[in-house]
């Protein structure tokens, strides 16, 4: 007879904690659910009290990343598998053995698969310690953030997209502006920057102007529209890229 898994749900919405439950009821019968947690506190009380073989949980509870919480802990020896929202929250590409991801809302198929490589893996189970150095791997990379190369006269430049404030276009060149205030120009026009940064969460709002969404301080709504950057710079938006702009952002 085959071993039921044991499982803790980690979510700060409390519906979206009901939801997983019932996919797994529905769908996962050889899971167990012991336990949930919705914040800091009650994560740390019910993985001190339970020893669970795999975790599904929120990546942002709140104020707070669930990455910050498990690097708090001393090990890791349960599976984990992240719920979220965001496609690109730098899960993407980074999978180990102790590590999976399903997306909201979760796919009944893909939740299946997901536990039955749990239960697959948990037959060869690596050592506790190399659980946590995944894990600890995966943290480093997910903080660091994803990087790229971009090629100027004086050689390859390897930055990390987080880094850059915005891009401005000069015909077929383009200047990438760094939060540092260096100034990389590159010569390529805007529109080929506009298609590799895209799934960066980069935003073109103005013919001349491709900007990191991530790195917009205020926008504001007067004078036909202007977007103020970390640095304090001002940008343009046009008429054609607000409603566009203002989708992005959920801004109601």
């Amino acid at each position: 007879m085959t071993k039921n898994l044991t499982c803790i749900i980690i979510d700060d919405e409390k519906k979206d904690r009901e939801n997983m439950r019932l996919l797994l009821e529905s769908y996962c019968p050889q899971v167990t659910i012991i336990g949930e947690a919705e914040d800091r506190t009650s994560i740390h009380k019910v993985l001190s009290e339970n020893k669970p073989d795999v975790v599904f949980m929120d990546i942002q509870l709140g104020a707070i990343s669930i990455f910050d919480v498990l690097n708090e802990l001393d090990q890791i020896d349960f599976k984990i598998i992240f719920v979220t929202a965001f496609d690109e929250y730098a899960i993407k590409g980074y999978q180990y053995d102790a590590i999976d991801y399903l997306l909201k809302p979760v796919d009944p198929k893909r939740l299946i698969k997901v536990v039955d490589k749990v239960k697959n893996l948990l037959e060869n189970t690596p050592a506790k310690e190399d659980i946590l150095a995944d894990f600890k791997s995966f943290y480093s990379k997910v903080m660091e953030g994803p990087k790229i190369s971009i090629t100027d006269s004086k050689g390859v430049h390897v930055v990390n997209v987080s880094d850059i404030l915005y891009c401005t276009s000069d015909g077929n060149y383009t200047t990438f502006l760094m939060a540092d205030e260096k100034e990389i120009i590159i010569s390529k026009n805007l529109k080929y920057f506009e298609e590799k940064l895209s799934e960066y969460n980069f935003i073109r709002i103005h013919k001349s102007y491709l900007v990191n969404i991530d790195k917009i301080s205020f926008i504001i709504k007067e004078h036909g529209g202007s977007v103020v950057m970390k640095n304090g710079k001002s940008l343009p938006i046009s008429r054609n890229s607000k409603s566009q702009l203002y989708e992005k952002m959920n801004i109601l």
